[in-house]
């Protein structure tokens, strides 16, 4: 999905990628929109069970808050295809994608209710995503700029 960009995924595409038929995700999910739901919320699942494991009653909301946070951006790191899912929807206008954002923004709050903290902390958790999402493209970028720099340095010791 992060590879097709601002265009609609087709099951062919998911077929293509997941090396199966059509028929089999058609059969499994029934729509591309319940594959990305089921893709995104089992990622989600896997989130919950670490995310709030070092959250304790007796610390501080701002300590709850800045550990969970933490912990997300951990957790979060180490799984490359929720940060692509997440970033494929980021803007995108094809209701999957804005299901795949509704549903993050669900799980943030949700998050920030479980450590008993505000909309404040909700929104950071947003910004967790993002910050990951950022990260991930930057490092995408890096040979294609050094690629770039290496031309540039050439041209100008030609010369």
């Amino acid at each position: 999905m992060a590879e097709s960009g601002a265009r609609l995924v087709s099951p062919s595409d998911i077929a293509r990628h997941a090396r199966v038929s059509k028929a089999l995700i058609y059969k499994h999910f029934g729509s591309v929109e319940a594959l990305v739901d089921d893709a995104i919320r089992s990622r989600l699942q896997l989130l919950d069970a670490e995310s709030c494991a070092e959250c304790d009653a007796n610390m501080s909301t701002s300590e709850r808050v800045s550990g969970a946070a933490s912990k997300l951006y951990q957790v979060i790191q180490s799984q490359p295809e929720l940060i692509n899912l997440v970033g494929w929807s980021m803007g995108n206008p094809h209701s999957e994608a804005q299901n795949v954002a509704a549903t993050i923004k669900v799980y943030c709050e949700n998050l920030a209710k479980r450590i008993d903290a505000g909309a404040e902390a909700a929104t950071l958790f947003m910004g967790v995503f993002a910050a990951l999402i950022f990260d991930q493209q930057n490092r995408a970028a890096e040979p294609e700029r050094d690629e770039s720099l290496a031309k540039t340095s050439r041209r100008r010791s030609t010369k």
